[in-house]
């Protein structure tokens, strides 16, 4: 059973050093490699959403000229180019009701 208990716990001079300055000093390199590590994963969580965006808006426009080139057969001849694809666009662009308030 006694060795059990020394096993489990970690001599004091591991966890805090053989002097206060030392202590002190190891308390602050683990805090700085805390908060290093909380920072890189907010980074890389906002790089994702930037690609996420913009993978999104590329979908988006290529929607839009499928739908354009889907509406050129269905004119047979009478076909205006700049009144589609500002209809196309203005249906794309609308903006959200949550961004009003």
């Amino acid at each position: 059973m006694e060795g059990k208990k020394r096993m489990m716990k970690r001599p004091m001079e591991e966890v805090y050093g053989s002097d206060p300055a030392e202590g002190f000093n190891k308390g602050k390199n683990e805090t700085k490699e805390h908060y290093r590590a909380l920072l890189r994963l907010a980074n890389e969580h906002r790089k994702s959403e930037s690609e996420w965006n913009e993978a999104s808006s590329k979908a988006k426009s290529i929607v839009a000229k499928m739908d354009l080139l889907d509406a050129i057969p269905m004119a047979k001849g009478n076909f205006d180019f700049a009144a589609e694809l500002e209809k196309l666009t203005a249906e794309q662009w609308k903006p959200k009701k949550t961004w009003l308030m």
